[in-house]
């Protein structure tokens, strides 16, 4: 293969900003398969610096963008949609705190940063870890502990069941050896963090019945590097026993002292290993394969599908309109109006804001099957708060907006980072909510939408308006509900 072939590679990057440790991954695709071609990771552990009330500490917070700053050089050629940055367990936790933050960092990689739930998480590193897999399709159970979360998912090529366990590395140092202790006499807290981690994964003792059992991250290929003389080997149960009972054995964690333990990994290594020695009894576990690839591989995956065409979200709407019983035909006449006026409006409308309004007219009448008077509150509940594979949280907050204020007063709402809400995309909704409120295909033809100064214009044909009397009431009725919002919308008839 020449220089000038490799060079039409299309290019993708990760970033994936964990609890304890933040990770970059450029990546490209030839004949179908993923060729890594540059890798950095920092040990930030973000986790430290979050307070009770969830603020993040100052000098965390630095450490964090200083990370960044070194891994944005990478990625500042790529096109924007070919990379993607996401925040777990502690952006989680933050995020309504962080928004100076994840300016900052924003500003420095000239991407934005995507804050996922735990279930995505998990759906992202089942997706990575698949790409390395090897053989026949298989029952498989992941396992992936973190600094703040472990994620554990079971499936054969696609996930079954994903779940996101509130327990990781960092937490668990910060809650049971934040003095540096390990064996304090009566009290072991090696011991009793394994205990922690049994107890929060009794409701899913079946996860590894029946299947192989790989694990993946930092913890597990420390765990693995240790065993194994530095090799990525399978843990097995009784070398994980006796590796359990010397770390308990230790004074401190400053004694730990191991062979291919990464001093950078020393400080966490006993909260990870109890957690980890935790999976393997709960869980019944007596063997654990290793896998090369994580979190980091599956976006990378899931960014190469969406420029494929296979973009998981929609597959989510699709599946959340089934399940809601979601009118097709409503769904598709008001999503075509909407972005036929959002052509007017807006010609050079970004991919993201037209595909925004697509699922936000799939979805507007989500909760139509359980109310009539409340389905706009219901459905914008859902969206919110459902696991919504492929979707960023700030992605359902957006879409759940659109959704709740597609008819009526418009709600006032807090704008935070990811979130700003503007007028074109929800103006556009509504507009075309109104021309199909009766559920009837209908022509726009001859209407036009305008930005007419800081307000809008539709240019409404006379004879068309005629023609239909109930939407000239109900457009009234809509200029009404922008003025409210010191909106001029005003539509004239020609």
């Amino acid at each position: 293969m020449t220089a000038d072939t490799e060079a039409t590679h299309e290019r993708y990057a990760a970033l994936d900003l964990g609890s304890n440790s933040f990770h970059l991954l450029l990546a490209e695709f030839r004949e179908q398969r993923m060729v890594r071609l540059h890798t950095d990771r920092a040990m930030v552990r973000l986790a430290e610096g979050l307070d009770r009330e969830c603020n993040l500490a100052p000098a965390v917070a630095e450490r964090a963008l200083e990370a960044l700053r070194r891994f944005a050089p990478v990625i500042q050629d790529l096109p924007l949609e070919n990379v993607r940055a996401v925040g777990t367990n502690t952006l989680r936790a933050a995020s309504s705190r962080a928004d100076g933050f994840l300016e900052a960092a924003e500003s420095i990689l000239g991407a934005p940063i995507e804050i996922i739930s735990g279930i995505e998480e998990a759906r992202l590193i089942y997706s990575g870890v698949m790409a390395a897999a090897e053989g026949a399709p298989q029952l498989r159970c992941v396992v992936d502990i973190g600094g703040g979360s472990t994620e554990l998912v079971r499936g054969v090529e696609h996930p079954r069941q994903l779940h996101s366990v509130n327990m990781g590395c960092v937490g668990f140092n910060r809650r049971f050896f934040d003095s540096g202790k390990i064996d304090a006499g009566k009290r072991n807290n090696f011991i009793r963090a394994r205990r922690a981690a049994q107890a929060e994964l009794q409701e899913l003792r079946h996860m590894a019945d029946d299947a192989l059992v790989m694990g993946a991250s930092g913890t597990v290929k420390s765990v693995a590097r240790v065993l194994n003389d530095g090799e990525l080997l399978p843990i097995q149960r009784d070398a994980l026993d006796r590796l359990a009972d010397k770390v308990a054995s230790c004074k401190t964690v400053d004694a730990i002292g191991l062979p291919h333990l990464n001093p950078e990994r020393r400080p966490v290594f006993a909260a990870g290993l109890a957690i980890l020695h935790g999976i393997f009894r709960e869980l019944d576990i007596q063997q654990m394969q290793v896998s090369p690839y994580a979190i980091r591989e599956g976006i990378v995956h899931d960014l190469a599908g969406r420029a494929a065409g296979g973009d998981r979200r929609a597959d989510t709407v699709l599946a959340l309109m089934e399940h809601g019983a979601v009118d097709p035909e409503q769904a598709r006449r008001v999503a075509n109006t909407a972005l036929q006026f959002l052509g007017q409006l807006n010609p050079y409308a970004p991919v993201s804001q037209r595909r925004l309004l697509r699922w936000a007219a799939d979805l507007h009448e989500l909760g139509l099957a359980l109310s009539h008077s409340s389905f706009r509150k219901l459905g914008a509940y859902m969206i919110e708060h459902a696991d919504m594979a492929g979707f960023s949280k700030s992605e359902q907050e957006n879409l759940a907006y659109l959704v709740r204020n597609q008819r009526g007063d418009i709600k006032e709402v807090k704008e935070h980072y990811g979130f700003h809400p503007g007028t074109e995309l929800l103006l556009c909704l509504r507009l075309a909510c109104i021309v199909h409120r009766d559920h009837v295909d209908r022509s726009i033809e001859g209407l036009s939408l305008s930005a007419d100064g800081p307000g809008y214009r539709l240019h409404v044909p006379e004879d068309w308006m005629y023609q239909y009397p109930a939407i000239e009431d109900l457009l009234e009725l809509e200029v009404e509900c922008w003025e409210d919002k010191q909106i001029k919308l005003t539509v004239k008839q020609t």
